[in-house]
């Protein structure tokens, strides 16, 4: 009995947590690709091979189209090689001249080529849209009211006059809903100036804080640096509102979370470009596995609102525009689309070798920064 117990906590340990974690990433590769597919599809382009995972093919079968669907032996990734392809990059090599038929890749017109390329993030956005708008829809959304209910001494709030009892108004000039919001623009902007207004006894006021950096845990067990400015808020009953949502307003509101992942996605990278960037928030492969193994001890519903944020994460860093990522095939078509004439082959091949190089270098970054202290 001893024996069967431990098999089963050992299964439902380790096992289970495999399935759910390797399940988010193949989900997540396979919203990309069928992205690709579908609107390759729609503009007359054929599929030869549409593979989830790397390696020697596990299964596989061949569908009425000639496209040959297959599950690799290394789950981390995956493809989709369409009619012409001589390589991942989805162009022939600058030595090749042949002739493809017309429903090849290199032989569709540019817009086609972009619509097709800009659609495997494309698909990772309404994947995130998709399911935000669904948890909305099914539980709603918990909230606490933003209201300061403790000014921490000496710290940034404090000295810009912040006291118990301030209601944010606005933050960015924009309106703020719940405390959360506060919280999360705040960790990612550390030393920049952030506008408040809030109110106080009735009367509206206009506060400029600069969060502080402070070390702290990102609750996963890994060292962060993130912006405080020194507040807290109330986590009692009455504080806490439980908004409910209707299907439209689920859509809506799942739109605008969206949004807001780009957006602040979007600042994160920029703050990386000028030099002020945290690279303890860089996630390499290992970390985000770590955090989804963690995350599923919470259950399925935690496990897919992570999967929506990798979703549109990967879908963001797609966009780069850096070959061999899809947003450096982006800049070849516009381009193409402007000049009227492809980019030559030979700069094409030089500018996609530097790029795979960049990020290549770039994914060892990440690997090893796991192990660099924060």
């Amino acid at each position: 009995m001893e024996y069967f117990e431990f098999a089963l906590m050992f299964f439902y340990d380790t096992v289970l947590h495999l399935i759910c974690v390797l399940g988010v990433l193949v989900l997540i590769v396979f919203v990309h690709e069928i992205g690709h597919y579908l609107v390759a599809r729609w503009c007359g382009i054929s599929a030869s091979v549409f593979s989830i995972g790397f390696g020697p093919e596990i299964c596989g079968f061949v569908d009425k189209y000639g496209t040959r669907w297959r599950v690799a032996a290394l789950p981390f990734g995956g493809y989709v090689r369409f009619l012409g392809d001589q390589d991942a990059a989805g162009f022939p090599s600058e030595h090749d001249e042949r002739k493809f038929p017309g429903n090849s890749f290199p032989e569709a017109h540019v817009w086609k080529r972009a619509a097709t390329v800009f659609a495997g993030p494309f698909f990772n956005t309404l994947f995130t849209v998709f399911v935000l708008s669904i948890l909305f829809f099914f539980f709603g959304r918990t909230i606490i009211i933003p209201v300061v209910t403790d000014v921490l001494p000496d710290s940034p709030a404090a000295r810009a006059g912040f006291k118990p009892g301030d209601r944010f108004l606005t933050m960015q000039g924009n309106p703020v809903s719940s405390f959360g919001e506060v919280a999360h623009y705040v960790m990612i902007h550390a030393d920049d100036p952030v506008n408040f207004t809030i109110m106080r006894q009735g009367h509206s006021l206009e506060m400029i804080v600069r969060p502080e950096v402070e070390r702290t845990d990102d609750g996963f067990g890994n060292p962060i640096h993130v912006g405080r400015i020194g507040i807290v808020g109330s986590s009692n009953p009455e504080n806490i509102h439980k908004i409910d949502y209707n299907l439209f307003e689920s859509f809506r509101q799942g739109i605008h979370d969206s949004t807001y992942i780009i957006r602040q996605t979007g600042q994160v990278i920029g703050r990386f470009i000028q030099g002020r960037g945290d690279r303890c928030q860089l996630s390499g492969p290992l970390r985000s596995a770590q955090i989804a193994w963690k995350v599923s001890d919470f259950g399925l519903l935690a496990l897919l609102q992570l999967a929506a944020f990798f979703s549109i994460s990967i879908g963001l860093f797609n966009l780069l525009p850096i070959p061999p990522l899809d947003g450096g095939y982006l800049i070849f078509y516009l381009l193409e689309g402007v000049t009227g004439r492809p980019v030559p082959l030979r700069v094409q091949t030089i500018i996609f070798r530097t790029g795979f190089i960049l990020v290549f270098l770039f994914m060892v970054f990440t690997l090893l920064n796991n192990y660099i202290s924060c």
